[in-house]
């Protein structure tokens, strides 16, 4: 009979394996993450496109404004995530979760960058009006 790993073997008592998903907050912080990342790009995304258009200035500021702010959202909840990788890879005994450690990086340093581009325009387009 192959055994599943993902389940404990009805059979014995106590213990057995241990289920491999991910906990629910875990789970909550990595698809927040993950939207807050891809509402970053299409914001980008719109910024650049209305630059090539050469559209209003002012909805411009308004994108780079949400983009900063969505920015640090991402950072602060990439943080989070990365933190909660790392307790679980400890706590759990599984290296698995130090690939979401490296996920939560690059998703940091994105936001990084986008946060520097943003306040660059904003100090570039006139300050903080």
């Amino acid at each position: 009979m192959r055994r599943n790993l993902t389940t404990a073997d009805p059979r014995r008592r106590g213990g057995g394996a241990r289920p491999l998903t991910e906990p629910l907050l875990g789970k909550l912080v990595k698809y927040t993450v993950w939207f807050i990342g891809a509402a970053v790009l299409a914001l980008a995304a719109c910024y650049a496109a209305g630059s090539y258009r050469k559209a209003g200035g002012e909805i411009q500021l308004l994108l780079v404004h949400f983009s900063l702010i969505l920015s640090l959202l991402l950072i602060i909840s990439s943080f989070y995530g990365m933190v909660l990788d790392v307790v679980y890879a400890v706590k759990r005994k599984r290296a698995a979760y130090l690939l979401g450690v490296l996920g939560y990086t690059a998703l940091m340093a994105l936001g990084a960058l986008v946060l520097l581009g943003a306040s660059f325009i904003i100090g570039a387009v006139g300050g903080n009006r």
